[in-house]
């Protein structure tokens, strides 16, 4: 399959098409769980648009353990950070800025 600019497909939209595939779900089906329509879901497999960072990340959350972090990495993500403030957050160390209204955080 050509991509844009007649290059191969690129790696991230063979990901979102096998992922769908793995998931037994329809473009339909998977763009309703990530919140877009169907028809991004087909410009992103055919290599047309990326996704967004949000829409990596949904990826990701669909995508278990095993290939999670590929598609959270396309969003920016770093792995070591991400473990770092949470297991931060777990002894206490990160504090959240501002309070929610009417929760006492």
């Amino acid at each position: 399959m050509v991509g844009r600019h007649g290059n191969s497909l690129a790696e991230w939209a063979r990901c979102i098409a096998a992922l769908r595939s793995r998931l037994q779900l329809t473009q339909t089906e998977l763009a309703e769980r990530l919140g877009v329509t169907a028809m991004t879901i087909s410009r992103w497999e055919r290599g047309l648009v990326e996704p967004t960072a949000s829409g990596y990340i949904g990826l990701g959350n669909l995508a278990g353990q095993k290939d999670a972090w590929y598609f959270w990495r396309r969003a920016g993500l770093d792995e070591s950070q991400v473990r770092r403030t949470l297991s931060g957050s777990l002894r206490g160390n990160v504090r959240p800025k501002a309070k929610a209204k009417g929760i006492g955080l």
